[in-house]
């Protein structure tokens, strides 16, 4: 089992957080925005504010992603930051 930590900045042009990868991939998203009043979505290669997960500020959830699928992320206003852990199960 691998375990992988990173940091973005997210903005308002969809960046990829999680690359696909040949087993599923369990991930932990840490949206660390504290004091900003922008919002962050999360979801596939053609995530938008309008179509994506909200990740509201301060808030961690889990997301398992699927063997060959790749998770993206995309915020309302730039240079939000997201922490991201994944395990290659």
């Amino acid at each position: 089992m691998a375990i992988i930590a990173a940091h973005y900045s997210i903005g308002t042009v969809a960046t990829m957080i999680v690359p696909a990868h040949d087993h599923i991939q369990q991930v932990l998203l840490h949206n660390h925005e504290h004091s900003s009043s922008g919002k962050m979505f999360v979801d596939g290669p053609g995530v938008t504010i309008n179509n994506g997960l909200h990740l509201p500020d301060t808030e961690t959830i889990s997301i398992n992603v699927a063997a060959g699928d790749a998770l993206w992320a995309i915020g309302d206003s730039n240079g939000q930051t997201l922490h991201v852990l994944i395990s290659r199960l």
